[in-house]
């Protein structure tokens, strides 16, 4: 198995994130549709996650059980990195709500319970023997249908008591829902205590 440098990675674009890393070279790791939307997930994320913690990845594999393993610079440790998405559901049912509802979001009560879910399902499946790097694994749960500045107050234990009691190493969130306007991500930590709370973009105008 070989791994995509992250530094090779933003010298292909240092502004889009991945968006010219071209087909060829995502083919070494058999990157598939959904796969190659995962990994320009991972990207982002990984931008602002240095950012905050200092940490840096020098390089990347696509995996499974995790979906990637990252290599960390500092010292010679392999990390996992799984990724789940939070969102109401089938397209029609967002289309639904927000025609009929004029809904642009899901409510804060769906999204607590969500990741509720979502997290023990992955705790689940990271306690299995086929899980690799089970003790150094970060779970980052994808936000494409609420922004984190409308829900993060209540991102907390008494909301989210089983989420603060897994296996994972670090659990993150990553808004996407800016990304058209911003072309950038705002990230909530749930665990570490030390990276734990909400990290907004800085104040910018959208693109456009």
């Amino acid at each position: 198995m070989s791994f995509l440098s992250w530094e090779r990675i933003k010298e292909l674009d240092s502004t889009g994130i991945s968006e010219k890393i071209s087909r060829k070279e995502l083919g070494k790791f058999k990157i598939e549709a959904q796969k190659e939307a995962e990994f320009k997930t991972l990207c982002y994320f990984l931008e602002e996650y240095e950012r905050i913690t200092g940490k840096e990845f020098v390089e990347i594999i696509s995996s499974e059980k995790p979906d990637f393993l990252c290599r960390e610079e500092q010292i010679p440790k392999i990390v996992g990195v799984e990724l789940t998405q939070i969102q109401r559901g089938h397209p029609e049912t967002i289309a639904y709500d927000s025609i009929i509802h004029k809904r642009e979001y899901m409510k804060i009560e769906d999204a607590l319970e969500i990741i509720q879910e979502s997290v023990e399902t992955k705790e689940q499946k990271r306690q299995k023997n086929d899980w690799k790097h089970p003790n150094s694994s970060i779970l980052v749960i994808e936000f494409n249908d609420i922004p984190l500045e409308q829900i993060h107050p209540l991102l907390n234990k008494k909301n989210l008591p089983d989420v603060y009691d897994t296996g994972f190493s670090e659990i993150w969130i990553v808004d996407l829902t800016g990304i058209e306007a911003y072309r950038d991500v705002e990230l909530f930590c749930l665990i570490p205590a030390c990276y734990e709370g909400y990290y907004p973009r800085p104040l910018q105008k959208p693109y456009g």
